[in-house]
C-alpha cells in the first residue's frame, strides 16, 4: 500500500497575535492539513499554505565516484 500523504508549510497568525512562520504540517489533503493545524492552534488564523515537494522520496539518491581514465 502506498501512503499518498503531502508535507505543507503554513505561516499562521495564532489567536492571540503570535505570527508562527514555517510550521510543516503532514496530511492526505490540504483539508486534512488545514484540519490538524486548527487542532493544535485553536482559533488561528491561516495566512499562506504552499504544498512541499518531498525530494527525498520522489529523486533517486546519486552517488558519485572517481574513475581514473
Amino acid at each position: 500500500m502506498i501512503d499518498i500523504s503531502g508535507k505543507y508549510l503554513y505561516t499562521i497568525r495564532s489567536a492571540n497575535g503570535v505570527l508562527v512562520e514555517n510550521l510543516q504540517i503532514y496530511g492526505k489533503s490540504r483539508a486534512e492539513a488545514d484540519q490538524k493545524i486548527r487542532q493544535m492552534y485553536w482559533r488561528c488564523e491561516i495566512l499562506s499554505c504552499i504544498p512541499v515537494a518531498d525530494l527525498s522520496v520522489r529523486a533517486p539518491h546519486l552517488k558519485m565516484q572517481w574513475v581514473r581514465p
